[in-house]
């Protein structure tokens, strides 16, 4: 064996002082090394990535855009919906259904009060595109956009099909695509 004795010091970096067995001595500085759950966090302009993208997409939209963009988990994995909701949690970011909310999107049971219907014609007259919804979950469920003066409103034999339809309105939500100018 080359050494003698080797002597090891933690404060704000590692000291190792190395004694060799001919009397020769050396000491090395290195820095602290990572506690073993800092190695995985996942960095922050991720997670401010995710926080934009809430404002227009549910949590496994979120999982693709980030694999479409090339971008790794702290793990270095691909990103999959329970790890965003998860990152949504632990980050307090503001989930995608009390940002709708906030913009004054109404549930399914205050969209059918509004226009005098049932919660099952709401969902009806959504996939027609009569109405506007915005997918807050992956299970398609949505907030409404408020009815207009210009509402849909109930019209006993006349097929969805042959009825007025919102040019603006996406009729899968779960496809809709976001443009930006």
């Amino acid at each position: 064996l080359l050494l003698e004795d080797v002597t090891l010091n933690r404060d704000h970096q590692l000291t190792l002082q190395i004694r060799f067995k001919g009397g020769a001595h050396k000491t090395l500085h290195l820095p602290l090394p990572l506690q073993s759950w800092k190695k995985w966090v996942t960095p922050s302009a991720v997670i401010d990535v995710i926080d934009q993208l809430l404002n227009h997409h549910t949590v496994a939209q979120i999982a693709a855009i980030l694999n479409e963009r090339g971008i790794a988990s702290g793990a270095g994995r691909p990103f999959h919906p329970h790890l965003v909701a998860r990152l949504v949690r632990s980050y307090r970011l503001k989930p995608r259904y009390d940002r709708l909310r906030e913009a004054g999107l109404l549930t399914l049971q205050e969209m059918a009060d509004a226009l005098h219907i049932s919660p099952t014609h709401v969902k009806i007259w959504n996939r027609h595109s009569l109405i506007r919804g915005h997918a807050y979950s992956d299970k398609n469920e949505c907030l409404y956009e408020p009815p207009g003066v210009d509402s849909p409103r109930k019209a006993q034999g006349t097929k969805l099909s042959l009825r007025r339809h919102d040019a603006n309105v996406v009729s899968d939500p779960a496809k809709e695509v976001q443009y930006e100018t």
